[in-house]
């Protein structure tokens, strides 16, 4: 009968440490698949660790060994095992309460108002640092920047992981799991102590579950190891049979450290499976993530940041691949895919639901993305595309291919488009649209452009020296970006479904097994009044005539007086592919409508102007010198009027 008891609480000891696992698991769960073996052995290491070491300085390996099999690291370790220990610490209180309410032990007062004490202390802390958040996030970004940026990082991304996790934790968490593990895993400690209480007694020594809880949670506790704890009850039943106590304490955690290397427990982290899982920080790429952190501790563009989370928290982001509009295209994985996921906020997001709807409407007769994917809200609007491994832009595959290649694509591509979408709603250009048009494209982003203060102060100067060579200056053009100039230059234009932004980059190319290659088009830009062909012309000149993507590339440029100097490079590729297309709409299209073409190229770097402005001001020093060397030759060519106008 006496082995029996003991038995029994160690039995239960088991159980109630196996509860505690899977009450754990409900914090990890949140983000990641938990690794069973994993927390067992963590959570027999750290108890082991904690009868021989003070300040329960055991958690810290309880950390160390589940955070290295985590996919989100030690400070997910930690911030759950925090949670852990103050759950703890609320239900020894209330357990202290109890036991009070049923005798007049001066020891048991003492401990319960030390528990609610550190319960209350801990409560007002969050209290305090959430109520004061932004002044703790900068004061912490402050201190990171101190260090190099691999430090920097780790202390933001670890300072991150705290505050989300605890959100996470009390917002997400099943909270009728949450209090069923609880009452029952503490419900069997109590059965347990009892039993070990029932056990002493069998012995010789008498003494009550009270006394064994005592012993075990006194606040002395708190400081001392487990094994200081019990030799200082110098006088209790449970210190006076130190090997029945040790038996008692020990075998329980190496009953669950056996159990870790069961078979069943040896699901690996690497084998886990993310579906369905936040993800703690979604950014893979090491700067991106930083930048990310720096932001959201300087405590910037908060809206931004908690819808970011909101679309993006059940991802891993490996690359941004944004470009030059409000929107934001990022490459992700989720465990089971890889896929590109597409976003944007407020009125942006709405722009984009549009984008949405015309690739859902036009799939059947163009090359278009599926959309596997979307959400749309008031604050914000995604879409996800999938990601193919044998897909490449227009702008690799001209720079990689032999140029009949590249051209038959882009070929391929404006063929498509003539025969499908240019022949849907076809209507001609009308002078109210035309002259919305120029208000809103021309007239309002050349304001917006001279009032830039690095462009303004070359306003001043008739010529500016791009490279050491000499160009007309803004003013000059103005003349051929009139109302009335502008009107009769657009005014046989044809209005039909169209593209809108046919950049380069957004011709993806396909590579093929038998050699026959591919394409697609993404991004289609819903937002330009004048719905002409023309424009989707002038789109694609803007890359090859005007090298947009190689100043996309270009980092730095320097300006002293009317000089503006930096590294441009324009490839051979471009070169050529704009002679094939300069050829292709001569065999094609009347002059009149090449020289639209050319214009609304020009008012494609009009529309650019004000968005780089906004994003990178020095920077769009580079976008002005090229906005006027494309200026200087559309006007040298097609500037004139012809005899008709």
């Amino acid at each position: 009968m006496k082995t029996l008891l003991l038995v029994g609480a160690i039995f239960f000891m088991c159980i109630a440490h196996g509860i505690r696992v899977i009450r754990w698991r409900l914090f990890i769960e949140i983000y990641e698949k938990p690794n069973d073996g994993n927390l067992f052995r963590a959570l027999s290491v750290g108890y082991l660790l904690n009868y021989i070491l003070p300040l329960k300085a055991g958690d810290l390996a309880r950390v160390f060994i589940s955070g290295n099999k985590m996919k989100n690291g030690k400070a997910l370790g930690l911030s759950t095992v925090i949670v852990d220990r103050y759950l703890d610490i609320i239900c020894v209180g209330l357990v202290f309460i109890i036991l009070t309410l049923t005798s007049s032990s001066s020891v048991l007062r003492q401990s319960a108002v030390f528990y609610i004490a550190a319960s209350a202390v801990m409560f007002g802390a969050a209290v305090i640092l959430y109520l004061l958040k932004s002044f703790v996030k900068k004061i912490v970004v402050s201190f990171a920047k101190i260090f190099n940026n691999t430090i920097e990082s780790g202390i933001l991304r670890f300072a991150w992981a705290l505050i989300w996790n605890f959100k996470d934790i009390f917002l997400k968490i099943n909270k009728a799991k949450l209090f069923l593990t609880t009452i029952g895993m503490w419900s069997l400690y109590a059965l347990s102590y009892y039993f070990f209480a029932e056990f002493l007694t069998s012995i010789g020594t008498h003494t009550t579950m009270s006394e064994v809880f005592t012993v075990l949670f006194a606040q002395n506790g708190v400081s001392s190891s487990t094994v200081n704890t019990i030799m200082f009850w110098s006088s209790n039943a449970v210190s006076e049979n130190t090997v029945y106590t040790v038996i008692y304490m020990i075998v329980p955690v190496i009953i669950i450290l056996l159990v870790s290397y069961f078979p069943e427990f040896k699901n690996s982290a690497d084998e886990n499976v993310d579906d369905g899982y936040l993800s703690l920080l979604p950014h893979l790429n090491s700067k991106e993530r930083l930048d990310f952190l720096e932001n959201y501790f300087s405590d910037k563009n908060r809206e931004y940041l908690e819808n970011y989370l909101k679309i993006n928290q059940d991802v891993s982001i490996i690359r941004d691949f944004s470009a030059g509009s409000n929107a934001t295209t990022l490459l992700c994985i989720d465990g089971n895919r890889t896929f590109f996921r597409k976003y944007a906020f407020g009125d942006d997001g709405k722009k984009l639901y549009e984008q949405q709807k015309w690739i859902e409407n036009n799939s059947n007769i163009l090359p278009l993305p599926e959309i596997i994917k979307h959400d749309n809200t008031d604050e914000y609007c995604f879409y996800d595309m999938p990601y193919n491994s044998h897909a490449v832009g227009l702008f690799e595959y001209a720079h990689s291919m032999p140029m009949d290649k590249v051209w038959l694509i882009v070929r391929q591509a404006l063929n498509k488009l003539e025969n499908s979408i240019y022949k849907m709603n076809v209507r001609k250009a009308d002078k109210d649209t035309i002259h919305k048009y120029i208000e809103l494209k021309v007239e309002n982003n050349l304001y917006r452009i001279k009032r830039f203060k690095r462009i303004s102060a070359l306003q001043q100067y008739e010529t500016v020296f791009i490279n050491g060579v000499e160009y007309k200056n803004l003013n000059y053009y103005e003349k051929y970006l009139k109302k009335e100039y502008l009107e009769q230059i657009f005014k046989n234009d044809t209005y039909s479904v169209i593209h809108g932004d046919m950049t380069i980059e957004n011709i993806i190319c396909t590579r093929g097994d038998d050699g026959r290659d591919g394409f697609y088009i993404i991004d289609p830009n819903t937002g330009n009044v004048h719905d002409s062909p023309n424009l989707d012309y002038g789109k694609l000149l803007q890359s090859i005539h005007g090298g947009y993507e190689f100043l996309m590339s270009t980092k730095s440029v320097s300006v002293k007086e009317n000089h503006i100097d930096f590294l441009f490079t324009r490839s051979s590729a471009y070169i050529e592919l704009h002679k094939l297309l300069e050829e292709y709409m001569q065999r094609n299209f009347s002059y009149e409508r090449i020289r639209s073409i050319y214009f609304h190229e020009i008012i494609h770097w009009l529309r650019l102007m004000p968005y780089k402005i906004e994003k990178d001001g020095k920077r769009a020093l580079l976008f002005y010198a090229g906005m006027l060397m494309v200026m200087n030759d559309v006007i040298n060519t097609y500037g004139g009027y012809t005899e008709d106008d």
